[in-house]
């Protein structure tokens, strides 16, 4: 199947590893230019020269910095404008549900993991609305979690934080599709990667969370970022032109109901 996204300029943030890398390798496959985006400067040169060396150097740009600051962000719309002079496919993937205290009702922990994952969605969002508009026919995709949908175990903040990234994909969908901003978003469900919260926990405890896995999911396995990454490339392409305001749950069946 074309997805019709040859030549578009697609951002990822936090894309060195994860969800976000396989969502850049995605893109590239289907003859996108990708900017990967990161904090450390040491691996987000050695995931450019990887990706470079399998797609192009002319396909793969680089956007160091933290996408929780607005200064970073803004840094980083300067950088793309000049190489690029549009983007047209915008994927706020900075998260974590990592928690640093046992008190889920702790403030301090409730601002850390917002900041993380929806702040840095509405202010990258904020900062690239204008030359998103400019293209008329432009796409975001944003991550959300099961923990938005479901009780699972994970702290409060993080879960209620997915949860408005929900909410700002169904106001942001009406309110911006005259302007040709497609929105939706994708809710994954136990994803395992390397240096991931899963492979932590599995490390901590193998059989626990193995259990976990087989009695809450009934394809009773891990995701793999790769499985996310797929859909996200699906929604933003044009061949899902008709699609805005979704939420695509992709958790190997985890969520009750409809």
């Amino acid at each position: 199947m074309n997805l019709e996204i040859q030549d578009k300029i697609v951002f990822i943030t936090a894309s060195t590893k994860g969800i976000g890398y396989a969502t850049a390798k995605s893109f590239l496959a289907e003859g996108a230019k990708v900017i990967i985006n990161g904090r450390n400067q040491e691996r987000l040169i050695a995931t450019h020269t990887h990706l470079s060396a399998c797609y192009g150097q002319d396909n793969v740009f680089v956007v160091c910095g933290d996408m929780t600051k607005t200064c970073d962000i803004e840094q980083a719309k300067q950088q793309i404008i000049s190489r690029f002079g549009k983007v047209d496919i915008l994927i706020p993937n900075l998260g974590s549900g990592k928690p640093i205290s046992e008190n889920r009702l702790d403030m301090e922990e409730w601002a850390r993991l917002i900041d993380i994952n929806l702040y840095s969605a509405v202010k990258l969002i904020q900062i690239f609305l204008d030359i998103l508009m400019e293209q008329q026919r432009s796409s975001i995709v944003l991550l959300s979690s099961l923990a938005a949908c479901e009780k699972i175990s994970a702290p409060y903040a993080y879960a209620a934080a997915k949860n408005a990234i929900l909410t700002l994909t169904k106001y942001m969908a009406i309110d911006y599709a005259e302007q040709g901003i497609r929105v939706n978003a994708v809710v994954p469900g136990n994803i395992i990667y390397p240096t991931g919260r899963w492979e932590e926990l599995l490390l901590a405890d193998e059989v626990g969370t193995k259990s976990y896995i087989e009695q809450n999911v009934p394809m009773k396995r891990f995701g793999k970022p790769e499985e996310i990454a797929d859909m996200i490339v699906f929604l933003a392409s044009e061949r899902a032109s008709f699609m805005t305001g979704n939420t695509v749950v992709v958790d190997g069946g985890q969520k009750k109901g409809y």
